[in-house]
């Protein structure tokens, strides 16, 4: 009989109350109240903390407990708010009972939400597993009480941050920013407010750069970018350190800050620097981490438990040959799916433990990027390894550069939270519990080897693709699509069959509604892996059979329906409160970081080049006569279709664009960006032929160009091929083709950065549509963010007329 009561309690969500039990609610009742503090009207940071805690507890009890000013006579829940003195103990709390009738949560400001949270996590069993809004797992309650037990919670073993990029509701129930990480010398040590308007940059501290020590910035609108102070005077760390005392006088109980190196490299040639570098100016640390314990030595004698974050980044991954003052906090900045090569994984493992030997405390800026991968990135054995070892060797904060995080990659972010918070847990164990949270036990199995599809293939076939050269880049080219064209059909296969299984399987609400989601996930990355050529495309990008080329076709002529019903799940996507903010973030959807407002129009562009290569064949030239003339089809793939069923009838614009001939008479680096970079033929490397372009990067901004003539209302295509002996740590490439009237161009598009992978020549295509009173076309190859030194080689630009605009 026993056995029976309890089977009904488990099923009808009655929790038994014992007697030493603090009851919060009873029979979908209130039975407590939360006394708020005098200082907080309930838009402070305990008064939402409370909110949240109690709109979760209304979603599992049914009801709310009452706020209230005064403590009532019935059960309340108050609060003893400490002042946080350390990032290391800001989240600490403690639940305790002074009396029967009180709970009392004694935790600093930013700890409170986490006390809540140990209530709903530990006696209701609940828990936050995705950030949609069925992201919250949970059995319904009828009643919920807390034993009367002191729990006190501390040694969170990553204490100072836990962070990453979108500001989802979820992040506040599994992550906490603590201490910025950024490029913010001149935020705190050389504030550009006090120095950009005037120009006033102190002497001693401006760098020398090209054999001359310059007097004002490379980019004054944007100061933290292509250089660095000089890190061996003396003097410049003695500026800092007055500026940043100043700073922390005028903001009072700041316990961090940041003083990360300014990006884009940018070091001090000077010869002090370059003596304590031992002139290698591939690795700086020596100097810049020189003037970090200067300046901390200095300003934590009046700030002893100040945290200052600093970057081993680029030229200053590796330690330096001396300590670290023990206030500072070295961020390195890794791509843990690099570790798939362990070649890769053990340098970073070396210098996770050199860092461990200099550093007190270090952190890791972990670029886990989802999208823009048009699958989701698993490399979870690899991922949670190393941020253990992390953890192993002081790692104390982390950073993850995600962008938009949603369901597409399953438990990859709740797993990073759960082992930020305490790195001991058996995660293998938490992952388990995850699939089954999310759909349930019998359709777990499936969820779990739906993800095995991706885990495998990232760190497995995809080290076959040019995508995964970068991966001894700081961090992996997330642009290139190069990085889906490992897959086979049977990975497709086994993932759908896996994810049809969850549908079927997945029984509750609650389960339906998490599998329903994760369906369209699916569906959502089928549809980009298609108009992706994923499956076709051999790993190295090549096609080699009319096979394949049949089959990129198919691709094209499904292109329609196939952005049809990627509109239609993004439009369901965006639906959700809980994040669609995120989802239509402009910068993340410029970036490519958000999934939606994506055109694939150059990809299934490159389709239909690839395939030309075999329209001799008569079935693809049918195939590609049979796209030209479907009026259901979008014009530029009708245009692409008519234009290269027959490549060798067209015409190349720019004849000469193979160099073979020296550079034409339109080719130039754009007259005000000559300081920046050369541009001359060489034989050193070349797709074709025996020359190639070369353009020699001698500063950050160098811009290619090439002026044609033109026919108005017509649509022209540019392919060329590009190549970089070596993965650029920042460089990547802008191309854009613009219609022009004499010589002033028309039309202006935020194209997408594109990352040379190194050692491999890639094919690059762009498209626009002239205006009725266009004369002329410029293309333009924008060479952004590599350094000085760089050396970025182009070959067989062709610039073919596709057709006209009105051609239907």
């Amino acid at each position: 009989m026993k056995k029976h009561l309890f089977a009904l309690i488990a099923v009808l969500g009655i929790l038994p109350l014992d007697a030493g039990d603090f009851v919060l609610v009873r029979n979908h009742k209130p039975q407590c109240s939360i006394v708020l503090p005098e200082n907080d009207n309930g838009s402070g940071v305990v008064g939402t903390a409370v909110w949240h805690f109690n709109q979760t507890l209304k979603t599992i009890t049914g009801t709310t407990l009452p706020t209230v000013r005064k403590a009532p006579e019935g059960n309340r829940i108050t609060f003893v708010l400490r002042e946080a003195d350390s990032l290391l103990t800001v989240d600490n709390y403690t639940l305790s009972f002074p009396d029967s009738r009180t709970l009392q949560i004694e935790a600093t400001k930013d700890s409170v939400q986490w006390a809540f949270h140990h209530i709903i996590r530990e006696f209701a069993k609940a828990e936050w597993i995705l950030p949609e809004t069925c992201g919250l797992s949970y059995t319904p309650l009828t009643d919920l009480a807390v034993p009367m037990e002191k729990v006190e919670v501390k040694d969170i073993s990553w204490a100072i941050s836990r962070i990453h990029n979108p500001g989802t509701l979820w992040r506040k129930f599994n992550y906490r920013p603590g201490l910025r990480i950024g490029h913010d010398l001149t935020l705190h040590a050389f504030p550009a407010e006090k120095y950009k308007k005037d120009n006033s940059w102190p002497e001693t501290i401006m760098p020398v750069l090209n054999g001359k020590k310059i007097t004002a910035l490379p980019f004054p609108e944007n100061p933290v970018n292509f250089w660095q102070p000089c890190y061996s005077n003396p003097e410049t760390a003695r500026i800092a350190v007055e500026n940043i005392l100043e700073y922390l006088e005028k903001h009072p109980g700041t316990l961090g800050l940041s003083l990360g190196t300014n990006d884009n490299s940018g070091f001090c040639e000077c010869a002090e620097c370059l003596k304590l570098d031992r002139n290698n100016r591939g690795n700086r640390s020596e100097s810049y981490f020189t003037f970090i314990n200067r300046v901390l030595e200095k300003v934590c004698e009046k700030y002893p438990k100040l945290t200052v974050s600093v970057f081993a980044y680029d030229k200053t991954y590796r330690p330096p040959s001396f300590k670290l003052h023990p206030n500072a906090l070295v961020y390195l900045t890794i791509d843990i799916n690099s570790c798939a090569d362990p070649v890769i994984c053990e340098r970073h493992r070396k210098i996770i433990s050199e860092w461990g030997s200099k550093a007190a405390m270090l952190g890791v800026w972990d670029y886990s990027w989802g999208y823009p991968y048009p699958a989701p990135r698993m490399y979870a054995p690899y991922h949670l390894d190393i941020l253990k070892f992390l953890y192993e060797n002081h790692a104390k904060a982390y950073y993850g550069e995600c962008w938009v995080h949603d369901a597409f990659e399953g438990p990859k972010q709740y797993l990073i939270s759960k082992l930020l918070w305490n790195s001991e847990q058996d995660m293998q164990k938490l992952e388990d519990d995850w699939y089954v949270r999310c759909v349930g036990k019998k359709a777990a199995p499936y969820l779990k080897a739906y993800y095995k599809v991706w885990n495998d293939y990232f760190t497995g076939a995809a080290r076959k693709t040019p995508w995964f050269r970068s991966a001894w880049n700081v961090y992996m080219a997330y642009y290139d699509l190069s990085s889906s064209y490992g897959l086979e059909e049977k990975d497709l296969q086994a993932a759908d069959e896996a994810m049809r299984q969850v549908v079927a399987l997945a029984e509750t609400d609650q389960e339906q509604a998490r599998a329903a989601l994760m369906m369209r996930h699916w569906q959502y990355t089928f549809l980009r892996l298609r108009m992706l050529g994923s499956a076709v495309y051999a790993p190295d990008g090549s096609i080699s059979s009319p096979e394949q080329a049949l089959r990129l076709l198919d691709a094209v002529a499904k292109y329609p329906e196939y952005m049809r019903q990627y509109r239609e799940i993004s439009d369901r996507l965006i639906q959700d409160p809980a994040i669609r903010t995120e989802y239509l973030n402009k910068y993340y959807m410029k970036e490519l970081g958000s999934p939606i407002g994506r055109s694939f129009d150059q990809s299934v562009g490159k389709h239909i080049l690839a395939a030309s290569a075999f329209a001799g064949q008569p079935e693809v030239r049918q195939a590609m006569t049979a796209v030209a003339g479907d009026p259901d089809q979008f014009p530029l793939m009708r245009q692409l279709c008519r234009a290269l069923s027959d490549p060798a009838a067209q015409q190349n614009l720019l004849p000469d664009g193979n160099a073979e001939n020296g550079i034409p008479p339109m080719a130039e680096i754009h007259p005000e960006l000559r300081r920046y970079g050369e541009l001359s033929i060489t034989d050193r490397y070349h797709a074709e032929g025996e020359k190639s372009f070369q353009i020699s990067v001698k500063g950050p901004d160098t811009l290619f160009w090439i002026q044609v003539p033109a026919n108005p209302d017509t649509t022209y295509l540019v392919t060329f091929k590009a190549f970089i002996p070596q993965p650029s740590a920042e460089g990547y490439l802008e191309t854009n083709l613009y219609a022009q009237r004499n010589g002033i161009p028309q039309q202006y598009r935020l194209p997408p950065p594109l990352k040379l992978s190194g050692g491999i020549w890639q094919t690059f295509s762009v498209l626009t549509s002239t205006r009725p009173n266009s004369n002329g076309l410029r293309l333009r190859i924008h060479l952004r963010e590599f350094e000085n030194g760089d050396e970025v080689f182009i070959d067989d630009i062709r610039i073919m007329e596709i057709g006209e605009v009105s051609d239907k």
